[in-house]
């Protein structure tokens, strides 16, 4: 097995757990209540609804257009 830890014998990675808790108190203090069914065809059907046209979008160019790529 692979030995994860630097060579003073810390963890590459970081604790997740107290990740978690900083993220979560973060969204709290912002009033932010993640959607747990949220999908991205939820999201394109809101953006749709208020009008939003993908393809009037740059960012949204550079993701369609990349799409396209083969």
């Amino acid at each position: 097995m692979t030995d994860l830890r630097h060579p003073d014998g810390t963890s590459w990675f970081a604790d997740k757990a107290t990740i978690q808790r900083i993220v979560a108190a973060q969204n709290e203090r912002m009033g932010f209540i993640p959607d747990p069914t949220a999908t991205a065809e939820k999201a394109q059907e809101m953006i749709l609804a208020l009008g939003i046209r993908p393809q009037d979008n740059i960012f949204s160019c550079g993701i369609i257009a990349a799409r396209d790529e083969e």
